[in-house]
């Protein structure tokens, strides 16, 4: 029962990886059924190495190369620390040229630097054209905006 198995699972193994070697496909079905048809345990496991090593002779696996050296570069660099240059500012300060309240009373915000932004939590804060606020960078990239002589802030996110 166990010799069945093991063939068997040889066999699917080598079809499934005959693929990969699209020219030896055929001498791969024909080297895997002769060795199937032996039936002392030894002779059948010995044929089937002696497959797999011109198997491995035969084939040049090289690994996936990417297109160029910019990336392998970027891959995964937004995971770096990042210098103060390209962080950015921590803050910015800004002036309201347009607002308007939505209908679960989260404020649209737009101001004169062409910025527009919208608020993302449920907290209550008076907003008027001519303020002028801070948006200040919070922790996990929230932004957070504070009314100039007033302690509350609101949650906010950039929309244009």
């Amino acid at each position: 029962m166990r010799n069945k198995v093991l063939v068997l699972f040889s066999v699917a193994v080598c079809l499934n990886s005959s693929n990969i070697f699209a020219g030896t496909n055929d001498d791969l079905v024909s080297g895997l059924s002769s060795c199937s048809k032996i039936s002392a345990d030894d002779h059948r496991l010995l044929c089937f190495d002696n497959l797999a090593t011109s198997i491995k002779s035969i084939s040049k696996i090289e690994p996936i190369k990417p297109e160029n050296k910019n990336q392998v570069d970027s891959f995964s660099k937004e995971h770096l620390k990042k210098t103060s240059d390209e962080k950015g500012p921590d803050s910015i300060v800004a002036t309201i040229s347009k607002v308007k309240q939505l209908l679960r009373g989260q404020w649209v915000i737009y101001f004169e630097n062409g910025q527009k932004w919208q608020q993302q939590d449920s907290e209550k804060i008076k907003l008027k054209v001519g303020d002028n606020i801070r948006l200040k960078k919070g922790a996990l990239g929230t932004v957070f905006l504070y009314k100039k002589d007033s302690n509350r802030s609101i949650r906010v996110k950039r929309l244009k």
